[in-house]
């Protein structure tokens, strides 16, 4: 099927499914009730997914960042490479993994605005999040590190 043809086929299911919400419905109902009387098709359901997800990891991870940040591929290799492949703040490349494999550097943003500020590890996008993106409660963090109170047990 060409790429045009495609979209036309989309577009007309994405017209039926608009005009029939409660045949949508149904259908996807009887769909599941199947699946979940039959455990020979759950199990070739799941061994699909799983395969499905491991051929195309990149692309559904741009597709999530998309969708949560809306950056694109090209637009977070941008701000990678802007950041020589490392932390915004401790400038140290990610070391954190998932199932063996070094994970990506976080999209961290503003959650008042959405805007994007940079790229974190995950330990500094843990941290900030941890202090609630609140600068003064880091300012007070940062004057705890620097000047331990006396008195304080070392």
């Amino acid at each position: 099927m060409s790429e045009q043809a495609r979209i036309k086929a989309n577009q007309r299911s994405a017209r039926w499914r608009s005009k029939n919400p409660d045949r949508v419905k149904e259908i996807g109902r009887r769909s599941a009730a199947k699946k979940r009387n039959d455990p020979e098709k759950v199990v070739q359901i799941r061994a699909y997914q799983e395969k499905y997800r491991a051929e195309n990891r990149e692309v559904l991870r741009d597709k999530e960042r998309q969708r949560k940040f809306g950056i694109t591929r090209n637009e977070y290799v941008e701000l990678f490479n802007k950041q020589n492949g490392k932390c915004a703040i401790c400038h140290k490349e990610e070391t954190a993994t998932r199932n063996g494999v070094v994970k990506s550097l976080a999209v961290d943003h503003c959650h008042s605005s959405g805007r994007i500020r940079g790229l974190l590890c995950s330990d500094c996008n843990t941290g900030i999040g941890k202090f609630k993106d609140d600068i003064k409660v880091l300012h007070n963090a940062i004057q705890y590190l620097s000047n331990p109170k006396e008195g304080s047990v070392i």
